[in-house]
């Protein structure tokens, strides 16, 4: 039996995160998932702030995806999903944080402002703006291959890939696109989408925008 237990919700696009990471390390696990819209009272035990992704690794719990990530990668060392230079490590992390401080906040605004359409006007300039940003200081310059950081994979791209998957959510419901001149940026999507950890934990354009309409039905 795998040492690791995985704790999962299969619509989470954080607990995806971890998961694609997992896959891409061939990392065994046991795999639990946690409906969170019914939280089962062993789960508020075990998780302090309701939250997936979690895992359980010889009886010690590690929660928050960012964190899993970096400690499996820690404790599973190969295949690398970070540069091991230091500078190009600290480049990695910038722009996972880039995506967590900047990126996703922008496509949160789109879903909190729904109902303001001055602000949305705001809203898809500044989601643009993101991925001109992304395009530009991130895909362009840190390196010729086929994905962020150059050649090899990377938690670089782990940690957008599952928000992109859904983007087509915030186009169809609150009219946000993809700029034009983002040709570098559509290439890694297309990229993203072959690999096999993004196969196996893709979930359909209909099953995402279910989840995504009841905002629009909320108050």
């Amino acid at each position: 039996m795998p040492d690791i237990e995985l704790f999962s919700f299969e619509a989470c696009p954080f607990a995806q995160r971890t998961r694609m990471m997992m896959i891409e390390k061939g990392i065994d696990c046991s795999l639990t998932e946690v409906d969170l819209y019914n939280k089962p009272d062993w789960w508020k035990e075990l998780s302090p702030h309701g939250k997936v992704p979690l895992i359980r690794h010889n009886g010690e719990i590690v929660y928050e995806s960012r964190i899993i990530n970096e400690y499996l990668e820690d404790v599973f060392p190969d295949p690398p999903l970070l540069p091991k230079n230091s500078q190009r490590r600290a480049l990695a992390r910038i722009w996972i944080d880039y995506c967590d401080t900047y990126f996703l906040p922008a496509l949160h605004k789109l879903i909190g402002d729904r109902h303001d359409e001055d602000k949305q006007r705001e809203n898809r300039a500044a989601v643009a703006e993101k991925f001109l940003f992304i395009e530009n200081e991130g895909l362009k310059k840190l390196g010729r291959g086929p994905f962020f950081m150059g050649e090899e994979i990377t938690l670089v791209d782990l940690q957008f890939m599952p928000f992109i998957e859904r983007f087509p959510c915030y186009e169809e419901l609150w009219g946000a696109d993809i700029p034009d001149e983002c040709s570098r940026l559509r290439e890694w999507i297309k990229s993203m989408e072959q690999r096999e950890s993004h196969r196996k934990t893709v979930n359909t354009l209909e099953f995402h925008m279910q989840r995504y309409e009841k905002y629009n039905k909320a108050a």
